[in-house]
């Protein structure tokens, strides 16, 4: 080793940069889980549908059900079975979504309790209205769920009881913009995955008073399927009672519920920052450790690589390094906008090249100071 630098081959630096490559590549576009199926399957024993926590089924409009933005009465009915009650965050059981977080209608999981609300205020920062059944959930048995609403306010029931009701707040569909999607067991951007069984649902745009409330529970008890609402015809009737198919009809007005083969979101963001969904904990601050972490190297690497050139390339060889460095996340995120289970994050990109940063600076700072220590020995001696 000379008092100048340390001494690597470029031959050497080359071998150590295409596998640190292939490893990006190969960690950065494989799909979460080993798997790009949709995590959603039909029930054996009893009718429904089960959501594996990486799954989705949607309608892809409801703009004929719904042509304009409802004040009217609404009443929505599902029979559910958690599989999860510890996970904590957004877990969305069904959501109508326009295009907008801001006005979607959405009954979600949180731990063992049920919320319905409008809106993304999750974390009820905002007190936006919303009627919640605490701990329904904690017994892992299958429940009646009715959301009934109207001028004189919005009520939550479990098994034909009252749980908790808003008065003066009448939950609305969402539908100012284009199209009205359904989503069931998921968010609009695929990344809230529920975990859960799924026995039957139906819409319709009447308000139920308690005592129908009750009555329908109790068919629903006698049976174990939402046969007995077909003569009602509601706006939406999903009885899960096909026996295979890609498809669950629609046993009112048409409007089949697909289960798509693989997993995709209706809506898929392109460089995404955190925003309202976002938990943040110890998995996500490991994550954000690995994004930073794992570039340092693959800086390290292309900057010794970019030492062996002359000209431009070598006299701005760190600038160059974080550079590409930055172009080959970039790619990766963007590609990761067309892979199921994969979110395009600029978080991601962000912390990709802080890391390449960190390593090019770090690599550099250690030359110094070996080069810094060959020459003190070399004094001394």
């Amino acid at each position: 080793m000379t008092a100048n630098k340390i001494k690597i081959s470029p031959f050497n630096w080359v071998t150590l940069f295409i596998p640190m490559v292939v490893i990006a590549l190969f960690f950065g576009l494989r799909p979460v889980g080993g798997s790009i199926a949709n995590g959603v399957q039909r029930l054996d024993d009893i009718r429904g549908i089960r959501f594996q926590g990486k799954g989705i089924a949607y309608v892809a409009d409801l703009r004929e059900v719904w042509p304009e933005r409802q004040s009217s009465p609404v009443t929505i009915e599902m029979a559910v079975t958690p599989g999860s009650t510890q996970r904590q965050g957004f877990n969305p059981i069904f959501l109508m979504h326009d295009g907008d977080d801001r006005r979607q209608l959405v009954i979600w999981q949180y731990g063992p309790s049920l919320i319905v609300m409008n809106g993304d205020d999750y974390s009820y920062r905002r007190r936006w209205p919303r009627v919640v059944a605490r701990d329904v959930f904690a017994s892992h048995q299958t429940n009646y769920l009715t959301v009934t609403t109207d001028a004189q306010g919005t009520r939550l029931y479990i098994d034909g009881i009252q749980f908790d009701a808003k008065k003066d707040w009448q939950l609305t569909i969402p539908v100012k913009g284009a199209p009205l999607r359904l989503v069931l067991g998921n968010s609009i951007h695929g990344k809230h995955g529920w975990s859960g069984d799924l026995h039957g649902l139906a819409a319709s745009n009447a308000a139920l008073p308690a005592d129908a409330v009750l009555n329908r529970y109790e068919h629903w008890e006698a049976g174990r399927n939402f046969d007995f609402l077909k003569s009602e015809s509601p706006k939406l009737l999903y009885t899960f009672d096909q026996p295979s198919g890609a498809r669950f009809s629609d046993a009112s007005q048409g409007h089949d519920l697909v289960v798509p083969r693989y997993m995709a979101a209706p809506d898929k963001r392109i460089l995404e920052l955190p925003g309202k969904y976002t938990i943040w904990n110890r998995a996500a601050a490991g994550d954000m450790l690995v994004n930073v972490v794992g570039f340092m190297p693959l800086g390290i690497v292309f900057y010794g690589v970019l030492q062996g050139f002359s000209g431009p390339l070598g006299r701005h060889a760190r600038l160059t390094a974080v550079a590409f460095c930055m172009l080959l996340s970039l790619g990766i995120e963007l590609a990761q906008a067309w892979i199921p289970t994969r979110y395009s994050s600029l978080m991601d990109l962000i912390l990709n090249t802080v890391g390449a940063c960190l390593g090019v600076v770090g690599w550099e700072l250690f030359r110094r100071l070996k080069r810094k220590r060959c020459l003190t020995g070399g004094a001394r001696r």
